[in-house]
């Protein structure tokens, strides 16, 4: 659980980082990831 935690708070990061750096591919692939593992959560 708190390994999920850390790597949803991981992502997120990477997803602004891509976002200020305008590579927009990049983000969808790391929000599909993202939202692959919230499911998980729920």
């Amino acid at each position: 659980m708190k390994k999920n935690v850390n790597e949803i708070m991981m992502l997120q990061y990477r997803i602004k980082r891509y976002q200020a750096m305008g590579n927009g591919a990049m983000c969808q692939a790391l929000n599909g990831k993202l939202q692959k593992l919230l499911a998980q959560q729920a």
